[in-house]
């Protein structure tokens, strides 16, 4: 008996009605069950201790957030007043400006020139989404004395359209060599496909388009030069498109930021 109780003081011997010992019946279960308390008590402290954490990280998270409105608030009142003021001094003419023969519509960044010429309907369509492209030196001063608003060049596209086919060219606008101030254009490609139907205007996938690069010279001056300078396409439309873009693009991005001021204030 004293080998039983220093092997397990929780331990005892069971016998059957004769008296005969039948063997130790440990009894464990007490303190099994104290071992899973304790592991569960271990849990969901540490369960806990998380969700302080987690409560801890967006209580600090939504305090920053909050914070930054007000100064962020006032920078975009800064930044919008000196914009407008830039848009003054340097873009008066630009204002006014207009595509002679053309009827002009917009829709924020997209802007739709369309005129009838005999039995043509002619559409020049430009957006001014990332149409101003400011190299790594423009923050240079004497860069920006020369140029103090970005100049935009969006790319356009021009649609002759006759009976039921319509004729389109997808062009770039670029700087001159000779003369920085002045303006042309670059077929980049050029299609036929059909008249548009029903409003779609998706050109067909099946259409095929063709490089402007690879054009024969002559073929190049009479339809990339003549034929679209007949319809009003030439060196005046691309200074004044410049123009035209350079203002409208500045405008929607001041617009931009009185929306966003608009937005976090409320």
């Amino acid at each position: 008996m004293s080998r039983l109780r220093s092997i397990d003081p929780f331990a005892a011997a069971a016998s059957d009605n004769n008296g005969h010992t039948l063997g130790i019946i440990g009894k464990c279960v007490p303190s099994y069950a104290v071992a899973r308390s304790l592991t569960r008590l271990v849990m969901n402290s540490s369960k806990l201790a998380a969700r302080d954490v987690t409560a801890n990280r967006f209580i600090t998270t939504t305090t920053k957030v909050l914070s930054v409105t007000p100064e962020l608030t006032q920078a975009l009142g800064r930044e919008i007043e000196a914009e407008q003021k830039l848009s003054q001094e340097n873009l008066k003419s630009s204002a006014t400006s207009s595509f002679p023969g053309f009827n002009l519509t917009v829709k924020e960044a997209e802007v739709r020139l369309t005129k009838q010429q005999g039995n043509e309907n002619i559409l020049v369509v430009f957006n001014v989404n990332h149409s101003v492209d400011m190299d790594e030196g423009y923050d240079d001063e004497a860069q920006q004395q020369a140029a103090p608003v970005p100049v935009a060049l969006p790319p356009f596209s021009v649609e002759i359209t006759k009976g039921d086919q319509r004729l389109c060219f997808h062009l770039e606008l670029v700087q001159t060599e000779e003369q920085p101030e002045e303006y042309d254009f670059r077929v980049e490609e050029f299609y036929v496909a059909p008249a548009v139907k029903g409003g779609n205007e998706d050109v067909p996938t099946e259409v095929y388009a063709s490089s402007g690069k690879y054009i024969d010279p002559d073929l190049h001056d009479l339809l990339f030069v003549r034929y679209l300078e007949e319809r009003g396409l030439d060196a005046q439309f691309c200074k004044t498109l410049v123009s035209y873009a350079t203002h409208y693009e500045h405008s929607q991005y001041v617009g931009l930021l009185e929306k966003i001021k608009k937005f976090i204030s409320q």
